[in-house]
């Protein structure tokens, strides 16, 4: 059961802090699903993308932003999709 306090505090973050979080969240989560699957280690993704394994940790733990550039890096090295936007329907 949460604390009065605590549902205070939940009730008064952003809507965007809440979006951001989840989102972050999520993407972590896919990245550590693939590098699983295709048995790289941080150091060997911070390797193939010629980066310090630090930063690849940075990322993981939520130290650093993703740019949309890490993450079409992230794509391109691990084969899949990270992020999609949807498309939309020009009208003419």
């Amino acid at each position: 059961m949460k604390s009065k306090i605590f549902q205070e505090i939940l009730d008064e973050t952003p809507k965007e802090v809440d979006i951001f979080v989840q989102k972050y969240a999520d993407l972590v989560l896919r990245i550590n699903q693939l590098l699983d699957e295709k048995g790289y280690t941080q150091k060997k993704l911070a390797e193939n993308l010629e980066k310090r394994p630090s930063e690849i940790h940075k990322w993981l733990n939520g130290e650093n932003n993703f740019t949309l550039r890490s993450i079409a890096k992230l794509e391109a090295e691990l084969g899949e999709t990270l992020l999609e936007v949807p498309e939309r329907k020009l009208a003419y």
